[in-house]
């Protein structure tokens, strides 16, 4: 979509995108993101993370003070930051459930999920999910039975292992559950799988609803797999400069530098020049 007059909303996916490869924000990202709020420019933070991964991030970037929102789990929930009112929320069923539980087992595969502000996972945590609890200081609840202790809704399930694995996997496995969820390769080392035509877009379309936003008012910057929904949605799909070029060519701009460089402030800069002239 092509943005129709002057946005007044940024949408940011959080890792690859906001955050560096050391997931921090960078000083002058941070910077740049509190003037384009002090302008009265709206902050959503888009992410596949679960909520208690996303708070803070956003508490670094003052959403509680300046009205800012979130959609959790590529799309299955969506929350006011400051009052932390769900606007939105979806889950896997567990029919489904059931069925991935079955096909990581089948293929070696890791499992996790979130609940109650833990990680719980079926197997010993490999590399990507010992990484997941440290950066989101969630810890790791090992459940052999995974069905038995899940948490009776849940929003996502990870699939992890070995990046040439799941990337072969990933066509396979997004056929075979046609119909019943989205399957995502977002990460290297992990399928991010959400319910049935949930994603960032979806997400953003039930807030942008309760909030009167058209998408032509919005910019959405993204730099992997499931964030193409949102960047094909937005008025303008903007793809860092580290995305893969199935990624950017959806997008409407990619950057010219990548989330290691402050790519983040070359947006503001490019879309909202009253914030930071170029």
């Amino acid at each position: 979509m092509v943005a129709t007059g002057v946005p007044n909303v940024l949408v940011l996916d959080i890792d690859g995108t906001t955050v560096t490869s050391q997931k921090c924000v960078d000083p002058d990202t941070k910077d740049a993101l509190l003037q384009l709020q002090k302008q009265g420019i709206r902050l959503i933070l888009a992410s596949g993370r679960p909520p208690e991964g996303v708070y803070p991030i956003a508490r670094q970037l003052r959403l509680q003070q300046f009205g800012g929102y979130i959609v959790a789990f590529n799309g299955s929930k969506v929350i006011e930051y400051k009052t932390k009112r769900c606007l939105y929320e979806q889950y896997l069923s567990k029919e489904t459930l059931r069925s991935l539980w079955y096909d990581a087992r089948c293929y070696g595969l890791g499992i996790m999920t979130y609940g109650k502000g833990k990680i719980i996972t079926a197997s010993e945590p490999d590399p990507y999910v010992r990484a997941e609890s440290s950066w989101s200081h969630m810890p790791i609840v090992l459940h052999e039975d995974f069905l038995k202790h899940a948490p009776k809704t849940i929003y996502q399930c990870l699939l992890t292992g070995k990046p040439e694995q799941l990337q072969a996997l990933n066509p396979l496995l997004s056929k075979l559950y046609l119909g019943k969820a989205e399957v995502f390769h977002s990460e290297p080392s992990c399928l991010e799988v959400t319910p049935c035509r949930v994603d960032k877009s979806l997400g953003l379309k039930k807030l942008f609803c309760h909030l009167d936003i058209s998408p032509s008012q919005v910019v959405c910057c993204g730099d992997s797999y499931n964030d193409i929904g949102m960047l094909r949605y937005a008025g303008v799909g903007v793809a860092m400069a580290n995305a893969p070029q199935a990624v950017k060519e959806f997008a409407d701009y990619v950057t010219c530098r990548s989330n290691d460089e402050r790519g983040i402030v070359e947006v503001v800069r490019q879309f909202f020049p009253s914030v930071l002239p170029a």
